[in-house]
């Protein structure tokens, strides 16, 4: 296939299709799916002392009924919990559990072989040409 003439975007859905059933194989023996680890890695890395809902929406990027499953199911494996804020009743405040800690190295270790695979070939100068122009691509198509 000529991948050349393809357009940009549907090279970056076809990487992220391939990305996410090869990580969601190795985050399966975890007990979560890529779009939990990518809730989790977000909780595990924010300076936020305390996260709600919505900054876990605008941070990803997702709407509410999708983080809401994914922080149901998060909730129910017993890798956060959740409890209603004392200022406003409908918003929750998310927490990590001591089991979300434990599988966080070999969540973080996935994710690595993944970037390594992604990268392979590439130079250190070029993988940071990458990242940047993938910052500036999301931040061009995000919403505001």
């Amino acid at each position: 296939m000529d991948y050349k003439n393809q357009p940009m975007g549907f090279k970056i859905k076809q990487i992220n299709n391939v990305y996410e059933k090869d990580l969601t194989e190795r985050l399966k023996k975890l007990g979560i799916t890529s779009s939990q680890c990518a809730v989790l890695d977000y909780l595990f890395h924010t300076d936020k002392e305390e996260v709600n809902q919505i900054d876990i929406e605008k941070n990803l990027n997702l709407k509410n009924p999708t983080v809401t499953g994914l922080l149901k199911r998060l909730d129910e494996n017993g890798f956060v919990f959740c409890v209603p804020s004392n200022t406003d009743k409908r918003r929750k405040k998310v927490y990590l559990t001591e089991k979300a800690y434990d599988i966080q190295r070999r969540m973080e270790a996935d994710r690595k072989k993944m970037d390594k695979t992604l990268t392979l070939g590439m130079t250190k100068r070029e993988i940071e040409a990458a990242h940047k122009l993938l910052d500036k691509m999301l931040y061009n198509i995000a919403e505001p």
